[in-house]
């Protein structure tokens, strides 16, 4: 059923990701309304509350669900809590937007979706780097066939051991508890980013280690191959590094892209002859075409046009409920995701 008028939204968990992404993002769209918020810990949420002037705050979603009317709940707490969440506020009637991974494995991801389809509401698991601008762009780029036939993507995503150790140290946090650790909570990110060049993806190779000297760590380090419907790709994540980046490699048969997603920058690489001179005016090109694309998006942010991956995502999936189509995220999308997860997650 389409909804007039904006969107009555309630948020569930004010950890990180609800404080930086989507409560910032859901105050900016003019067909959201934020409600209310909900967190098991009072203090938190009566602080978040306070911050971004909302009105209602809650400790119990049962609760808060009994006395808002709520159109649609976004989903912002550990995986652990997924499931239960999700189908608490799906049987309520609303429309669910879940952060990834929304499920631990593929038994609990079709409950959810059977829910969904049984009360009549869209479901949609957050995708969000797919929908940075420059991502957005290559795609864009790939599908116009500018790179030619697609050969492969190779996704390397370093964290800094500043940040990674935030959860990595804490003994109590609870990505210790999932299956693979805090590699369950991170690899979907690359995973959706390598299905959406690749198609339906199997990892056919995985190696998995640990640099931390925590002893309750399973594993901070990871190397994947995967074998796509369109080529082959690989995945590099580690929680060891000097500095946090995110770098894209799509190879086509005519140029090739980089991008680097932490910067916002991409950058595209022609076929040359090899020759020196031919290198040498190849890398003039290139630099030419990190400073378009850097000023391009420092254009962007002074303007106030920027609009991250998780602004657009949530954005459009209440477009999807006002004009009931389908969400930016489909559930087959998500389920891929999922079952690739659970996949590398059982051989770490």
């Amino acid at each position: 059923m389409r909804i007039k008028g904006p969107l009555k939204v309630a948020i569930v968990g004010c950890g990180i990701i609800g404080q930086w992404h989507h409560i910032p993002s859901l105050l900016k769209i003019r067909d959201a309304k934020v409600v209310a918020i909900c967190d098991k810990n009072e203090d938190l949420v009566k602080g978040v509350a306070r911050r971004f002037n909302i009105r209602r705050y809650y400790t119990d979603v049962s609760e808060m669900l009994s006395t808002e009317e709520v159109n649609m709940v976004d989903i912002c707490t550990s995986p652990q809590t997924h499931l239960a969440l999700s189908i608490q506020a799906i049987e309520a009637g609303c429309h669910v937007l879940v952060e990834k991974p929304m499920a631990l494995n593929l038994r609990e991801f079709d409950e959810v979706v059977s829910a969904a389809k049984h009360n009549k509401v869209k479901l949609c698991q957050v995708h969000n780097m797919l929908f940075e601008p420059v991502m957005m762009k290559a795609r864009a780029v790939v599908n116009e066939g500018n790179i030619g036939d697609l050969s492969g993507i190779d996704i390397q995503i370093l964290h800094s051991q500043a940040s990674a150790n935030l959860m990595l140290m804490n003994r109590e946090h609870w990505c210790h508890s999932l299956p693979a650790g805090i590699l369950t909570e991170l690899l979907p990110h690359p995973i959706y980013l390598a299905a959406a060049f690749l198609g339906k993806l199997e990892p056919v190779g995985t190696h998995s280690g640990k640099s931390s000297s925590y002893d309750w760590v399973v594993a901070d380090e990871i190397r994947i191959i995967l074998k796509g419907r369109k080529g082959m790709g690989t995945i590099s994540y580690s929680c060891n590094s000097a500095k946090s980046k995110i770098i894209i490699d799509i190879h086509g048969t005519k140029r090739h892209l980089r991008i680097d997603l932490w910067n916002s920058v991409i950058t595209e690489y022609g076929v040359g002859t090899g020759t020196r001179s031919s290198r040498a005016l190849a890398n003039l090109g290139q630099s030419f075409s990190i400073l378009a694309s850097t000023l391009s998006t420092t254009l962007s942010v002074i303007s106030g046009k920027f609009h991250n991956g998780h602004f657009t995502l949530i954005q459009r999936f209440i477009e999807s409920i006002q004009n009931d189509t389908e969400p930016p995220v489909t559930l087959p999308e998500a389920r891929d995701v999922i079952e690739v997860v659970e996949k590398v997650t059982a051989q770490i």
